[in-house]
């Protein structure tokens, strides 16, 4: 009988023991499972990836990189199949992927839209107040000269104007046509240059052309005194800065820290940054964490 009693208490303990084993090993598979952050192929991604990647690190959270991935279909077929686990999205142009027929222009509106249309598997986190979207600037001599301060400014003059900007700017449903169709504002002739980079800058500088076509956020608009125009009637969709990601690996720790990238992330640093990289020549990795460290980016226990 006391045979018996032992042999029941060892086999409880060895039970016990592999229970014990198995709940370590689970613990110590779920505590190694790295997150893989993406990124499309232009600076503003790679630096956002990076501040992703860097937030999350200093969490004790492991994770991997896969930068420059190309345009968002690529980047929607590498998250469907967990290649990557999550991205810097921009909340107008990811409806448009999911729905092309969609109008929508309010935040709200937007994001509910996207939570209906994403696939199952995919979650949207807290958009940021920071985004990029198509943006017009002048110079602050043209802006003076025309008293130009919004695109409805430009409407009146724009056929005394010629606009650089890069080839699908003629064709493209958000450039002129978009223009046209808001504002009425017809340019007296286009240049072919590029987004806001040295050709527009030499162009807009030299008074080759009188309006750029840029990104609300591109670093060169942190260095030069050009004024943008703003888009007083909502031509451009918004473009609300947003982490997307796979919800198997959108943990609360997880998504804590990237809320708390999109609270703290502005249009402004967004300029800085992409001025540190595109003009100054920084490491976007260094960039992003020196970012990361200033905003004491982190989990709360």
């Amino acid at each position: 009988m006391k045979n018996k009693q032992r042999t029941k208490i060892r086999s409880a303990h060895s039970v016990s023991l592999l229970l014990g084993l198995g709940l370590l090993v689970g613990s110590a598979f779920a505590s190694a499972q790295s997150i893989t952050i993406g990124g499309a192929n232009f600076s503003e991604q790679t630096i956002l990836a990076n501040i992703y990647a860097s937030a999350l690190k200093k969490e004790g959270i492991e994770v991997k990189t896969r930068l420059n991935l190309g345009n968002r279909q690529i980047i929607a077929k590498a998250l469907e199949n967990g290649d990557i686990d999550v991205v810097p999205e921009y909340i107008g142009s990811l409806l448009s992927f999911y729905d092309d027929k969609s109008a929508l222009t309010s935040q709200k509106e937007i994001v509910s839209a996207l939570q209906q249309k994403l696939p199952a598997g995919l979650q949207l986190l807290e958009p940021s107040a920071a985004g990029s979207i198509t943006a017009w600037a002048v110079t602050q001599k043209t802006a003076e000269k025309y008293n130009l301060h919004t695109l409805s400014d430009l409407a009146p003059v724009s056929g005394e104007l010629t606009l650089g900007g890069p080839p699908e700017v003629t064709t493209a449903a958000l450039g002129l046509p978009g223009l046209k169709a808001v504002y009425g504002i017809n340019f007296k002739s286009v240049k072919s240059l590029d987004m806001g980079g040295p050709l527009s800058r030499l162009a807009l500088n030299s008074g080759a052309i009188d309006v750029a076509t840029v990104v609300s956020t591109q670093g060169i608009l942190a260095k030069e005194p050009w004024v943008v125009l703003e888009d007083d009637k909502h031509q451009q969709p918004l473009q609300n800065i947003t982490p997307l990601g796979r919800k198997a690996l959108l943990t609360p720790e997880v998504t804590q820290v990237l809320n708390e990238v999109s609270a703290k992330l502005t249009d402004d640093d967004l300029k800085q940054l992409n001025r540190l990289v595109d003009i100054d020549h920084k490491d976007p990795a260094k960039v992003a964490a020196q970012w990361v460290a200033e905003n004491t980016v982190k989990a709360t226990n």
